[in-house]
């Protein structure tokens, strides 16, 4: 079991080099025993590896492992956190240390999880409360590399708390990592979130437990990175894109970040039209393959394609495929890949796909609503469609003031936008949509539309919109 597992060796000179300053300080540790801070045993193991070298070091707790972890757990059990935080920096550095460079180190720890299922986790759990940045990622570090070890053990996995990982993926995604704007710690985040997703269990926790929000910090980096491809870094970009990836053998998860972030597709087209790194534009492709292909139903299948092609998905692929690594097949699995979406993609707009469901994409996904599709200033698309907003008790019409109401965003656009459809609906539908729209919800929708007269929207074009629709409601051509 012990020789099956490689832990995972973060990538990152600012973490090398501040854990090798953390080990450079002299502890006191006859000081804190006479102060009662640990025990005069604890005190006395620390000290004697402090007076060694790296490989006799390692001989010594290989020696007596269960000495030494019960060591290392006590004195992190017995500091207070925010208090000695040298000393908690220093016995998480040496944690550290051992659990990389020691497999039975990592195995001894995990065993005291047969006594409380708590153990070895808690006394690294608690210090993540710590202000100090380099001490939760110590903590976290250390705590991913035992519970990646941990998933490979069934007895052991099924003994996890999921409270743990919830608590693990909030931090990671927070401001002070990758939800921040310190590159170093938003590199180190991401990496040892691409560890835990790969744990199918843990992924399925991530899935399950505030997605949306532990996924923003990533969404927003690449859209960083899509519109200013050099403010992001090539090598965070790359693990961003790979983290996504990974969730993207997901179904559920797919059908979530789409429909949370409708423009995360654009995005990653304008990535892989732009970048010159093929290992970038390789994943950006197999990501919205993924999307493509790994979907709850045919049903998603279509949903996704149309939202794909309302990003000018088609013209994009053509770009990549005539791009030399694709046209000459030198990389066969991103060859592969344009292929399937243009192959899927092509099918779709041949079979099936009308001007109607573009316009249902935009409702479907609101922020990406926009004058951009013609839909909105044909007269053509409302003398055909109109006829279908009055279905199912006008569900659509339901549809676009739900999105109004919700809307309450600086993009007023959307607002507009929706105004104007209404005023095609009511030219082509007549009294009838009147009368519910004057009439749904005890007039809570033509109130709505009045709202937007008042100067505090501060915005003339919505006002204008508005005026016009109302005037449509009370009977008046304008």
């Amino acid at each position: 079991m012990t020789s099956e597992f490689t832990p995972l060796v973060i990538d990152s000179t600012f973490f090398a080099d501040s854990k090798k300053i953390v080990k450079e300080r002299i502890i006191p540790w006859e000081g804190l025993a006479r102060s009662g801070v640990i025990s005069d045993d604890d005190a006395g193991h620390m000290k004697t590896l402090g007076k060694q070298v790296q490989e006799n070091r390692n001989k010594t707790v290989l020696a007596q492992l269960d000495l030494y972890s019960n060591s290392i757990l006590n004195i992190l059990n017995r500091l207070n956190v925010n208090e000695k935080e040298d000393i908690v920096k220093h016995v998480l550095a040496l944690t550290n240390d051992l659990l990389l460079e020691i497999p039975e180190f990592v195995d001894t720890l995990l065993k005291f999880s047969s006594i409380d299922n708590s153990l070895p986790y808690y006394p690294f759990i608690k210090h993540l409360a710590n202000s100090d940045n380099f001490i939760k990622t110590l903590g976290l570090y250390n705590l991913t590399i035992l519970l990646t070890k941990a998933s490979k053990d069934s007895s052991i996995s099924a003994k996890i708390d999921d409270e743990i990982i919830i608590k693990i993926f909030d931090i990671l995604s927070s401001p002070n990592f990758i939800g921040g704007i310190d590159s170093n710690y938003q590199f180190i985040g991401i990496q040892l979130l691409q560890e835990l997703l790969i744990v199918k269990q843990f992924k399925t926790i991530y899935q399950n437990n505030n997605l949306v929000s532990n996924f923003k910090p990533i969404n927003q980096l690449i859209t960083r990175s899509a519109t200013h491809p050099n403010a992001t870094g090539l090598q965070l970009s790359y693990n961003i894109l790979l983290a996504t990836w990974i969730l993207s053998f997901s179904a559920p998860i797919n059908r979530v970040l789409l429909t949370s972030f409708p423009q995360l597709a654009g995005c990653l087209f304008t990535i892989a039209k732009d970048s010159i790194k093929l290992k970038i534009v390789r994943i950006s492709v197999g990501i919205l393959k993924n999307f493509v292909a790994v979907c709850t139903n045919s049903h998603e299948q279509f949903k996704v394609i149309k939202l794909l092609l309302f990003h000018d998905a088609l013209n994009t692929i053509r770009t990549l495929q005539e791009r030399k690594f694709a046209s000459n097949g030198s990389d066969e699995e991103l060859s592969n890949d344009l292929a399937y979406l243009s192959d899927n993609l092509q099918e779709v707009v041949t079979s099936k796909l009308t001007s109607f469901d573009e316009y249902m994409t935009g409702l479907e996904n609101p922020k990406l609503i926009s004058w951009a599709s013609p839909t909105h200033k044909s007269v053509e698309f409302w003398l055909e469609n109109s006829g279908k907003f009055k279905d199912s008790n006008y569900k659509l019409i339901k549809r676009i003031f739900e999105i109004l109401i919700t809307n309450t965003s600086d993009n007023s656009t959307i607002n507009v936008i929706l105004l104007n459809d209404l005023q095609f609906l009511i030219k082509n539908l007549g009294q009838e949509l009147i009368s519910f729209i004057n009439t749904e919800k005890g007039g809570q929708y033509k109130l709505l539309i009045m709202s937007y007269l008042e100067n505090n929207y501060g915005n003339n074009e919505l006002k204008y919109e508005a005026l016009k629709t109302i005037q449509l409601l009370v009977g008046h051509t304008f």
